[in-house]
């Protein structure tokens, strides 16, 4: 049970995967005994995820949440809310990982709003008592419940991402910047003229429509090494690269040689003030201590600006710490853990929520063996099904089912 539950939750392995492994394990181990299928896999997974969503954790007055919305197809939000005690975070400065933190809360909405998310961080107090501080992206309708939560609990910080305040200042810094749209557009005209060509190997990646502002690095990061290997072509074993055709395809991008430096210098800035919060956190003093790490990164104009409004945001977001208070100011573990769970949501679904949201319990904290024998033991299949059906009613891949399923192809 526990290989199978690290081979999904670690590995990122779907359920049939995992199984596949497990008996290609015994196969060629030479073990003896009965090999799960996918399905009882899946069971253990979600009895350990509600069990985990049903612990109580330990309460203290030092407890940092951070909570975020997961959508995907149909009309549900799930708000998603982890936490780790902010002591045991200072304790061992560093990024955090999955296994450190504790899943609070898990709740699907058809209509989310400042007010039911309020009432779903008021309803969180129980389990932990009035945190010090919670993080979120600045959605509208979390900072909306921000504002209400912090009306009844003014000791509560509301602290910004990092990362999605960098996307903000680059969609601000790169819409006003005509050479970056127009760098985007011949990058997916070469997409077309390359894939399925000689040259596919130099085929830039997509950007992604939903915020594409957190993911510039990948395109930015092709253009800089596609111009590298334009500037000095190198054949492979076997295979001579043709430069005509090469100059053809991506030639234009030596017209970007220098807005390419100019936009590698942002990203470069982003990512050493992500490295820093993740490692030092914010605190008083923060503003001239990240200006010191980030002054020689920023040579140009637009890379002042930005060095600038990154100091500027974190002075805002460190404002109500004591002195010599530490605080976390990143979600990105969150991001981390909701996308785990939407590529496993996705090897088993359709698009729409299911019971497999569960599995986010089983991704978070440090789940042992003690941990999965405590949760079969606790958690039965039945009390799984009773909150799918509590919680999503019918869902969609059963709507599908019960309007597709019986039709048959003349």
């Amino acid at each position: 049970m526990d290989f199978f539950l690290r081979l999904v939750s670690e590995a990122t392995t779907s359920l049939r995967g995992a199984a596949s492994v497990l008996r290609l394990c015994v196969r060629y181990l030479g073990l003896a005994g009965r090999i799960p299928c996918w399905h009882s896999g899946r069971w253990w997974l979600l009895r350990v995820g509600l069990f985990a969503l049903r612990a109580q954790p330990e309460g203290g007055d030092d407890w940092v949440w951070m909570m975020d919305h997961t959508i995907q197809l149909g009309p549900w939000k799930c708000l998603v809310i982890i936490g780790i005690r902010l002591s045991a975070w200072v304790a061992d400065r560093r990024p955090l990982r999955h296994e450190d933190m504790t899943l609070l809360d898990l709740m699907p909405m058809e209509q989310s709003s400042g007010e039911a998310v309020a009432g779903r961080l008021q309803a969180v107090t129980v389990k932990t008592g009035v945190p010090r501080a919670v993080l979120s992206d600045g959605g509208t309708d979390l900072k909306r419940a921000m504002e209400l939560f912090q009306a009844a609990q003014p000791q509560v910080a509301h602290v910004r991402d990092l990362k999605h305040a960098h996307a903000c200042l680059l969609k601000r810094e790169l819409e006003q910047d005509g050479r970056w749209q127009s760098f985007v557009t011949k990058a997916n005209q070469t997409k077309l003229g390359v894939t399925q060509t000689a040259l596919a190997f130099l085929n830039p990646p997509a950007l992604k429509t939903k915020a594409r502002y957190m993911n510039l690095d990948t395109l930015v990061r092709w253009g800089t090494q596609a111009l590298a290997f334009l500037d000095n072509p190198r054949d492979f074993p076997h295979q001579r690269i043709d430069r005509g055709k090469l100059r053809a395809k991506l030639g234009w991008l030596r017209g970007y040689r220098r807005a390419l430096q100019r936009w590698s210098e942002l990203l470069a800035l982003a990512g050493a003030a992500e490295d820093y919060v993740h490692h030092e956190g914010l605190h008083a003093g923060i503003g001239p201590a990240l200006e010191q790490r980030l002054q020689a990164l920023a040579t140009s104009a637009a890379g002042q600006r930005f060095q600038d409004a990154q100091v500027r945001f974190v002075e805002e977001q460190s404002q109500s710490l004591a002195a010599g208070e530490r605080m976390l100011g990143s979600t990105e573990v969150l991001e981390s853990i909701i996308g785990k769970y939407k590529h496993l949501q996705n090897t088993h679904s359709q698009g729409g929520m299911t019971a497999m949201l569960l599995s986010i319990g089983a991704i978070v904290g440090n789940v042992t063996r003690a941990t999965i024998a405590e949760a079969l033991a606790t958690i039965r299949t039945q009390n799984v099904v009773d909150w799918c059906r509590d919680t999503f009613g019918v869902t969609i891949a059963s709507q599908r089912k019960l309007a597709l399923g019986a039709t048959k192809m003349g």
